[in-house]
């Protein structure tokens, strides 16, 4: 009794609070490790996006110029067909001549004491508009024109006598968008103003919406759950409305969201977007919006706008493989803490003969050497068996032959049961592996050609344990998708001087070259059981004693997982 109180004072209670220590500090490392891992696909996924809205910019802007130089056109063959004069030209007349120049719609405009009026236009709501309360640029544009100069403004597209404002609303309909041209020669008292609403310009909207991006994105990425343009300079600062010919409008480039989505809103959104934008750089936290666990992160895009790209990542990801492999690492820690016990065990029951335990090694070797004598011996014997066994049969002696071949099997059988493997945590391992291919109906093959003169301390042997379960479970979960008598799994472990090398393979499908180096990358985005972050934490762990981990294919379908490790 006393001996069990000591035992489970000394082992059990330091054990136990041991494992569970670790089982901390692993669960923390390894969910710091997959937050460092989803922070840096952040990274890379706002440098893609960087990159396509560059490219993308360079597209809207040819396709913002091509609108341009058709309206320039189109208001030139207008003037070709008008009279010079505005009491000349009927609404009616605008109306189908917008239809033949393709057009939205045409509008005149004309000045009118210091004010420039829309005076005809194709579209009712288009006449009578004054244009005084446009913004400052368009109204100097407009003036510039009927002047007979050349537009010097920045904004806009500009050619002689002619002028074209970028895309935004019109006070005349607010809820679309619409790209104008003016054109002014002075061969008329009027200035020209076809234009196109947002219907006529499919293409270019699809474009500066971004929508391919965002599609293509959360195709690839499909723990994005939204991708959202914020306007920096405007988020949550409220709308902002001006009032032009008594109507509220809010101009295009001063709404809060550029482009995509804003259905996942927190508090802290406003915030965060103002600190990615001032301080250049991505700003992520983790929070709870619609009881779903998501991780924000803010991207600051450099593209003339002040624009700031918001992803939200669904959680879940994460947490489903901290998960997994907190399972991985409990089942091990249960594994080594049996294994230890056990151990422990053994040695309380024999410490009752102080003198067993000292002599433990010598009486050790001596039943090793004994079993080899009786392996030496049996092979020595097996001729003098096989000829009793060829005696008793010619002379039909039957009952020596039963008592030969039973004595002869019980020997063969005995030694058998003592030929096991002499490491604890390779005999772990190999007995990991064994319940797992019974369970799967897999057949499994293993050389451990390491003998119990291996020394590994407790941190090594349970790391040990973790990397070669885990790579013997991906095996096990891609090989099991095979029919039944084509599942293989090989284990072999053996030592070269001062290192440990450990190889896992099994069938499976045939993975091509290209493949290959990329198994080991974080987040390979195949569904190779031996993919992503379980391979990560593998991969750390072998670094961890300066070792290496690599792939190679598997006879003509399958893979092979190798690592070595300093001992």
């Amino acid at each position: 009794m006393k001996l069990r109180t000591s035992f489970i004072l000394w082992f059990v209670v330091p054990v136990t609070c041991l494992l569970a220590l670790s089982n901390v500090i692993y669960y923390y490392t390894t969910k710091q490790m997959l937050m460092n891992n989803h922070y840096n696909e952040v990274e890379s996924i706002s440098s893609s996006i960087k990159i396509y809205l560059e490219h993308s910019q360079r597209s809207v802007d040819y396709a913002e110029k091509l609108l341009a130089q058709n309206l320039r056109l189109a208001a030139m063959l207008a003037q070709s067909k008008l009279p010079p004069r505005l009491e000349q030209v009927s609404n009616k007349e605008l109306t189908e001549l917008s239809k033949e120049l393709r057009v939205s719609d045409i509008t005149l405009f004309q000045r009118k004491g210091d004010d420039i009026v829309a005076m005809r236009s194709s579209n009712p709501t288009q006449r009578n508009i004054s244009s005084k309360q446009f913004a400052d640029f368009w109204f100097l544009a407009f003036n510039q024109l009927l002047d007979g100069k050349n537009v010097s403004i920045s904004e806009g597209y500009k050619l002689p006598h002619y002028w074209s404002g970028p895309v935004d609303v019109s006070s005349s309909d607010p809820t679309v968008l619409h790209k104008f041209g003016y054109y002014h020669d002075g061969q008329t008292d009027y200035m020209i103003n076809p234009y196109y609403r947002q219907e006529d310009m499919e293409e270019y909207v699809t474009l500066a919406s971004y929508m391919d991006m965002i599609e293509r994105l959360q195709k690839e990425k499909p723990f994005l759950i939204e991708i959202t343009g914020f306007n920096a300079e405007r988020i949550g600062k409220g709308i902002y409305e001006v009032k032009q010919n008594n109507r509220l409008i809010i101009p295009y480039p001063k709404r809060q969201i550029y482009f995509g989505q804003y259905t996942m809103r927190s508090s802290d959104d406003v915030e965060m977007v103002g600190q990615a934008h001032r301080e250049k750089k991505t700003i992520s936290y983790q929070a709870s919006v619609q009881g779903s666990d998501v991780i924000k992160s803010f991207v600051p895009i450099e593209t003339g706008v002040p624009l700031v790209v918001g992803l939200v990542s669904d959680y879940s990801y994460i947490q489903n493989e901290l998960d997994r492999q907190s399972e991985r690492l409990l089942t091990i820690s249960v594994v080594s803490f049996l294994m230890l016990g056990a151990f422990v065990l053994v040695l309380i029951r024999r410490s009752k003969l102080a003198a067993a335990v000292i002599s433990a090694e010598k009486i050790y070797l001596e039943n090793m050497n004994s079993l080899f004598t009786a392996i030496r011996g049996l092979n020595h014997d097996v001729g003098n068996i096989v000829n009793a066994i060829h005696a008793h049969v010619q002379k039909k002696e039957y009952d020596e032959l039963e008592k030969v071949t039973q004595a002869w099997v019980k020997e063969v059988v005995e030694i058998q049961d003592v030929v096991v493997i002499r490491h604890p945590t390779l005999s772990a391992i190999v007995q990991f592996a064994f319940s797992s291919a019974i369970k799967q109906k897999v057949k499994l093959e293993h050389d451990i050609a390491v003998t119990g003169d291996l020394k590994l301390n407790g941190e090594k042997s349970l790391d040990l344990i973790r990397i070669a379960t885990n790579l013997i479970s991906n095996a096990f979960d891609e090989t099991v998708k095979l029919p039944a008598e084509q599942r293989l799994v090989q284990v072999s472990a053996w030592t070269a001087g001062r290192l440990l090398y450990f190889k896992v393979s099994n069938r499976g499908r045939r993975i091509g070259d290209e493949e290959l180096p990329g198994l080991l990358s974080a987040g390979y985005s195949t569904k190779l059981k031996h993919e992503g972050l379980g391979l990560q934490v593998v991969k750390e762990l072998v670094q961890k004693y300066k070792g290496q981990l690599w792939v190679e294919d598997f006879e003509s379908a399958g893979a092979t997982f190798m690592f070595k490790i300093h001992i």
